[in-house]
C-alpha cells in the first residue's frame, strides 16, 4: 500500500508540472550560460563521500527576482561540472512531503519569498480548498523540520531569508529575518572576511572582497551568539550614508552557517544582480556552501561569540 501511495504521489507531481510553470521566466542567454560555465570551479573542494542529491526550490510570491532562473542554471552547472552532486530543480511544494524529501541530502532555497508552501491565491480559494492548503503547509513545514533535525542540509541565497514570514520557526532555522536592502541593485560594497581561516572561506584570497549587488540588512533573531558569521559589510570601506540603515551596532552580516538539530544551514545574501552568477569567487563560495550542507565539506559551526 505504501508503494502504491508513493507511486501515486510521483504521478501527481508529473500531472501538476504545469501548475508552477506560471512562475515568470527570464532565462539566461547562451552567452550568459557560457560565462557561468567558465566561472564555475573545475572541481569540488572535497570529494563527495557518496552520491549526493540536491533539491533546488525557487517558489517566490509577492516579489519575484528575475535572477531565479540564473540560480537554477548555475547550480546545475556547479553540480554537473564538478560531480559534487546531482541537481533536481522543482517548484512543486509536494517535493517536501516526507517520502519525497528523504531522497535528498540537502535543499537550496533559490531566492524564495513569502509563504512558499502555500498557493499565492490562497485568499481566493473556497473554505475547503483553503483548509486543504493550510493542512499541507503545516505538514510540509513539519517534514522540513524533521529533515533538518535528523541531519539534512539547507542552503539559502539572497531573498530566501524572507521566506515563511508568518512561520516563527523559520527564523530559528535560518538565524535571521530580512529587514530591507539599503544598498539597492548595482550598489558597490566591500565585504570583509570575518573568518579567513574557516573551511568555507577558501574562495576569498584577501581579507576584503568588493562586490556589486543589492545588499541586504537582516534583523532578529540575528545574533553572533547563534551563528558562525563568515562575511559582513566592511563599514569603513562602504558607503554607510544610504537610506534605510537601521542597525546601530555596525554588524551587517552577509553570510553565515549554523546548525539546526543535526542539520547544517548555509546562508549567503548575494544573488540579485545577474553578473553575480558568473563571478568565480562567489561561485566557489556557493559550491563550498553546498558541499557543506550536503555533508561533504566539514566546517566549524560554533557561533562567532
Amino acid at each position: 500500500m505504501k508503494r502504491i501511495a508513493y507511486l501515486g504521489l510521483v504521478v501527481g507531481l508529473v500531472m501538476v508540472s504545469n501548475l508552477w510553470a506560471a512562475q515568470k521566466s527570464a532565462e539566461p542567454t547562451a552567452a550568459e550560460v557560457g560565462k557561468m560555465e567558465a566561472a564555475a570551479p573545475k572541481e569540488a573542494r572535497v570529494k563527495p563521500e557518496k552520491k549526493r542529491k540536491l533539491l533546488v526550490y525557487s517558489v517566490s510570491w509577492g516579489y519575484w527576482h528575475d535572477s531565479i532562473p540564473y540560480g537554477k542554471k548555475v547550480v546545475q552547472i556547479l553540480g554537473g561540472k564538478t560531480g559534487a552532486f546531482e541537481t533536481i530543480v522543482s517548484d512543486d511544494p509536494r517535493m517536501f512531503e516526507a517520502e519525497m524529501l528523504k531522497q535528498f541530502d540537502a535543499v537550496l532555497f533559490n531566492n524564495t519569498n513569502n509563504e512558499i508552501f502555500l498557493p499565492e491565491d490562497i485568499a481566493k480559494l473556497d473554505a475547503a480548498e483553503r483548509a486543504k492548503a493550510l493542512d499541507q503547509d503545516a505538514r510540509l513545514k513539519k517534514s522540513l523540520v524533521v529533515f533538518l533535525q535528523q541531519g539534512g542540509g539547507l542552503a539559502v541565497i539572497h531573498a530566501g531569508v524572507a521566506s515563511f514570514r508568518e512561520w516563527p520557526e523559520f527564523g530559528n532555522i535560518i538565524g535571521a529575518r530580512f529587514t530591507n536592502h539599503p544598498w539597492v541593485s548595482g550598489s558597490t560594497v566591500t565585504l570583509k572576511v570575518d573568518e579567513p581561516g574557516h573551511a568555507l572561506a577558501g574562495a576569498f584570497k584577501e581579507g576584503t572582497f568588493t562586490i556589486r549587488d543589492e545588499i541586504y540588512q537582516v534583523g532578529d533573531p540575528y545574533s553572533r551568539e547563534k551563528l558562525r558569521v563568515l562575511l559582513s559589510i566592511d563599514t569603513v570601506k562602504t558607503n554607510m550614508k544610504v537610506q534605510g540603515i537601521e542597525r546601530k551596532d555596525g554588524d551587517f552580516a552577509m553570510g553565515w552557517i549554523k546548525s539546526y538539530g543535526k542539520g547544517r544551514v548555509f546562508y549567503n545574501a548575494l544573488g540579485h544582480d545577474h553578473d553575480i552568477f558568473w563571478n568565480p569567487v562567489v561561485l566557489q563560495h556557493w559550491l563550498d556552501g553546498l558541499q557543506f550542507v550536503l555533508g561533504d565539506l566539514k566546517a566549524d559551526m560554533k557561533p562567532s561569540r
